[in-house]
């Protein structure tokens, strides 16, 4: 049976967490939006699914910020075998409310290795019953630039002023 990636059953298939507006009394120097990239990044150093090195640690320097200040909750178990979630993993960088807690031994050994070593990734999810409908299931296998889809579709990289209370007029 031959694996067909499918990038819209993976994004439906993330689990979501809820990001809350940080509170009025929060200070925050604003941003402008950050001009996407022109063509694709995904075979660039530190590129994933797309996304450059630059706006995977700007955005996982937004996601530590907005916990900090107490919009979203840490997940404290892997979403794959329920050891304690030492990292955050992110298929969407656009997305902070699709971000997965994960083992290092699941997020660094085990997914970021599956291109190379598809057979352990799925050993790994066997071990642990996945369902099939699981998104760890649905990730690709081969790299693929979901980075270039979902900009094509209007989405862009995420900063502190999206998550501001809206203010009433």
């Amino acid at each position: 049976m031959a694996f067909t990636f499918d990038p819209d059953a993976l994004l439906a298939a993330l689990p979501h967490r809820e990001v809350r507006p940080f509170g009025s009394d929060v200070v925050f120097r604003s941003t402008g939006r950050r001009i996407a990239p022109e063509g694709s990044a995904l075979h660039e150093k530190g590129a994933y699914n797309g996304f450059t090195d630059r706006e995977r640690y700007r955005t996982a320097d937004l996601s530590n910020w907005l916990a900090k200040v107490g919009c979203t909750e840490r997940p404290k178990t892997c979403d794959i075998c329920s050891a304690p979630a030492d990292d955050e993993h992110a298929e969407n960088y656009y997305d902070l409310t699709s971000w997965i807690g994960m083992c290092r031994r699941c997020h660094r050994s085990a997914l970021h290795g599956r291109f190379v070593r598809p057979a352990k990734w799925f050993a790994l999810l066997d071990q642990n019953e996945v369902a099939a409908d699981h998104w760890s299931r649905l990730v690709s296998l081969e790299p693929f630039d979901l980075a270039g889809l979902l900009r094509q579709r209007g989405q862009e990289e995420p900063i502190k002023a999206d998550y501001a209370p809206r203010r009433r007029i």
